[in-house]
């Protein structure tokens, strides 16, 4: 009997050394992040119900797990009991009801979700399930709490609204670009608010709102709300403003900054808000003398100019002559791709010099030219439509800005919370001010234009690092800054650094070498310099990640087209390469990069936090090489620090 006894809990011990070896194999797949969370395995997108409480931070996708750091994480099981199985759990939140308001019980947890029907043609409505044990939550038997018969209603954030002791609720219309405002006293009946909308991007889904309070960093006790708003695919954009307990409102810099572009970088050249177009010469008939202006259109301030109306004609508009004083010329257009039927030209001495087009879009997006080479030439720019018809067979433009600041990043006139293509859904924590006075933000790594088709057998999707978030006053109005949590710092190990070296060519870091791309820099650039400067990441078998930054412009980019080692995809090569590009102004001569890298993703944030640029990667694994480059010049980099980072995956739990 002993001996059998024996025997049993042997077998046990070795079956329990075999599974927790089997997962610590799978959590060292490739491209599985390795300070990231992901689950064990599946997919993985927007994060739902952040919450504190009893020690533990929790983190939902409708699967669950929960970390004491916010570092490393331990998987629960599926949390989603009952329901009859003919819905979808989309996105939403959790809260703690601690004083028992909706009498599910002390401390219940309760999750608020969309619940979505196959097809995308019944109407999506809210629903409720509940939590007596922080694991497993069970359908609510009268649900839907919340249904006002709209196919597209979703991702609801609940949180409790302390001056007057009630929960609202900030929910979507997806497809109409609206936020809407509900309140409850018990989290099962709500009552409708206000809404929020007509400001930022609107050409496509707004999706996962959120709503928080930020102190305004200074004097502490000026304070802002803060909407965010995904806006898909695949940026998160956010206004600041004021919430009053039933209405978010915009600030007047904010309203101000998106409706009209003040606080915009530079001297305005052209913004098509008189009615008559005096100071342009128009040949043919595809341009009226009259600015357009409609409604439809999201653009700035009341005019813009564009032969859509007149799209079976042709013509010319020719701008006044002016000198080129400014290292940058950008412009918000719209229209069809042909640099010969329909673009916008910058002619010097009769020739064209710089083209752009719009990209067989409707939508306004932000571009423009690096004309530092060209400062003290006489210019005219040249509006053209030479095609008579046809969907694209137009051309629009709107707030031409002369500027030392390049604005060339392809996106539509927004406040975004991240310039890369794979950062989407943030949240923020509740509650944790109970442990901390900070507030911290997660978002998905991801894109929805090939998020299902990304290679990698283990899953697909995985979230961002925690980032803490705040506000600052900066000269366009307010605005948040991010800086990755410092307790991912506990994962810091092989430290190299150096200081005022400078560089004239490309050539790699000597002194470190890191094993796997798990790694983290922060560089500090002197930017007094007319060379052209950055870092080659990702670097092997002929391809690299490369983070470039041209002082003449401000313009930092982040190039992945050359990056991938995965090439079996179509769909995915179709729409993975990109170059992103963001215009970040030097403080005080520097430029400052902290860049974090993870297996398949690389995170930078510039200047403390000021503007943040994620994407995904997927080098090949031999892909591990750094280098520092430095063009047409000398570049002189004032510090450099780098750690490899350990793996948060080491000691899987048991269970």
């Amino acid at each position: 009997m002993i001996q059998q006894k024996h025997k049993v809990q042997v077998g046990f011990v070795l079956s329990l050394l075999l599974c927790n070896f089997l997962a610590l194999a799978q959590y060292k797949e490739k491209y599985r992040p390795q300070f990231h969370f992901s689950p064990l395995k599946g997919w993985i997108g927007d994060p739902d119900g952040l919450v504190f409480t009893d020690g533990k931070y929790h983190l939902f996708w409708w699967g669950h797990a929960v970390s004491e750091d916010l570092v490393h994480w331990k998987e629960l099981p599926y949390p989603m009991k009952g329901g009859d199985g003919s819905f979808s759990y989309f996105s939403g939140s959790v809260v703690v009801d601690r004083e028992n308001t909706s009498g599910f019980g002390p401390k219940s947890m309760v999750a608020i979700y969309t619940r979505h029907m196959p097809g995308d043609s019944l109407p999506e409505t809210q629903a409720l399930s509940v939590s007596n044990d922080g694991i497993y939550f069970h359908y609510y038997q009268d649900n839907p709490v919340l249904d006002i018969n709209k196919v597209f209603f979703r991702d609801p954030q609940v949180f409790w609204y302390e001056p007057q002791q009630k929960w609202i609720m900030v929910v979507v219309l997806p497809d109409v670009q609206k936020i809407q405002v509900y309140d409850s006293k018990d989290l099962k009946n709500w009552n409708f608010l206000s809404d929020f909308g007509g400001l930022g991007a609107q050409s496509a889904f707004w999706e996962c709102p959120d709503l928080f309070e930020l102190p305004v960093e200074g004097d502490g006790t000026e304070k802002r709300w803060v909407m965010l708003i995904g806006r898909g695919p695949n940026k998160v954009q956010y206004f600041v403003g004021s919430f009053d307990g039933e209405t978010f409102k915009a600030d007047e810099e904010t309203a101000a900054y998106l409706s009209l572009g003040k606080g915009l970088p530079g001297e305005i050249f052209a913004d098509f808000e008189e009615r008559a177009l005096h100071d342009w010469n128009a040949s043919g008939d595809g341009f009226s003398q009259t600015p357009a202006n409609l409604d439809s259109v999201v653009h700035l301030g009341t005019g813009f100019v564009s032969s859509y109306s007149r799209d079976s004609n042709t013509g010319t508009l020719t701008s006044s002559p002016f000198t080129i004083s400014q290292n940058a010329i950008n412009f918000l257009v719209a229209g069809g791709n042909d640099v010969k039927g329909t673009a916008i030209n910058l002619v010097v001495d009769g020739k064209v010099v710089r083209s752009t087009t719009g990209d067989n879009s409707s939508v306004f997006k932000w571009k423009g030219w690096d004309v530092h080479e060209l400062k003290g030439k006489k210019a005219t720019i040249q509006i053209i439509d030479n095609i008579a018809g046809g969907k694209w067979g137009y051309i629009a433009i709107d707030h031409i800005l002369f500027s030392d600041l390049l604005m060339n990043q392809g996106l539509e006139h927004a406040i975004w919370i991240d310039y890369g293509t794979d950062f989407y859904a943030a949240r923020t924590w509740r509650d944790i001010e109970k442990v901390s006075n900070r507030t911290v933000m997660l978002g998905w790594l991801g894109n929805w234009d090939y998020a299902r088709v990304v290679p990698g057998s283990w899953g697909k999707g995985f979230e961002s690092v925690p980032r803490e978030i705040k506000l600052v006053k900066q000269p366009a109005g307010i605005r948040l800054m991010q800086r990755p949590i410092p307790e991912l710092q506990k994962l810091r190990a092989g430290s190299y650094q150096f200081k005022n070296r400078n560089i004239k060519s490309t050539g790699p870091i000597k002194g470190f070498q890191p094993s796997q791309n798990t790694y983290e820099l922060e560089v500090t650039f002197d930017t007094n310099t007319k060379a052209v400067f950055g870092l080659n990441l990702l670097v092997g078998n002929g391809r690299k990640l490369v983070v470039q930054y041209d002082p003449a412009t401000a313009n930092l980019s982040l190039d992945r087209t050359l990056c991938t080692d995965f090439t079996a995809n179509t769909k995915f090569n179709q729409k993975f390469p990109a170059k992103m590009n963001v215009a970040v102004a030097p403080q005080k001569g520097k430029l400052r990069l902290h860049i974090l890298v993870d297996q398949s993703s690389v995170e930078v944030f510039t200047n403390k936090g000021e503007v943040v640029l994620s994407a995904l990667t997927f080098p090949a694994e031999s892909q591990t090489g750094i280098e520092l480059f430095s063009s047409n010049g000398t570049t002189n980099v004032l510090e450099f620090k780098a750690w490899e980072l350990s793996s948060i995956w080491t000691n899987i739990p048991k269970d």
